[in-house]
């Protein structure tokens, strides 16, 4: 009303949930593996079993669902395009068409600069960077666990 200009401001909004470039490769193949194989051995290895089995079979495939959730909806560490550099040490990538910190890279499947980028994981459907490489990681730790023990069970090998 006084005609005075107020600056705007913006923020850059959090990012609660991501779905990376391979979210039909999430969906269509890697849940229904773990929930396909997790339902078999529930239906028929599991019954019977003594209840520390059951107990440490069930934590770790609902632990590797929720690893599983924790890098394929989290941020992984999504930068903002920077079209001046914040200070001396940002580099351009011509790539991005933007200045980047040390350590962050431009990935070309997402097509965002990812703090800590490690891979593009299709298997997760996202990229893996410093936000979700704990979650991740913890992921490959249990597949590992959970393959072996279903193995073990769908095989009889404890009685």
């Amino acid at each position: 009303e006084s005609g005075e200009v107020k600056p705007r401001r913006f923020t850059r909004p959090k990012l609660d949930l991501v779905a990376g470039p391979y979210w039909p490769m999430l969906c269509l193949v890697t849940y229904p593996l773990i929930f396909g194989v997790s339902i078999a051995t529930l239906v028929s290895a599991i019954p019977g079993k003594p209840a520390i089995i059951i107990i440490f079979w069930a934590v770790c495939t609902l632990g590797l669902i929720y690893a599983l959730a924790m890098t394929a909806f989290r941020d992984p560490g999504i930068l903002p395009r920077h079209h001046d550099a914040p200070d001396s040490s940002w580099r351009w990538s011509d790539r991005a068409h933007s200045y980047r910190p040390r350590g962050a890279w431009f990935d070309p499947d997402t097509g965002v600069i990812v703090e800590g980028f490690d891979h593009t994981c299709p298997w997760t459907g996202t990229a893996i960077g410093a936000k979700n490489m704990g979650s991740f990681q913890c992921f490959v730790a249990l597949v590992f666990i959970c393959l072996i023990l279903d193995i073990v069970l769908l095989t009889g090998g404890i009685p």
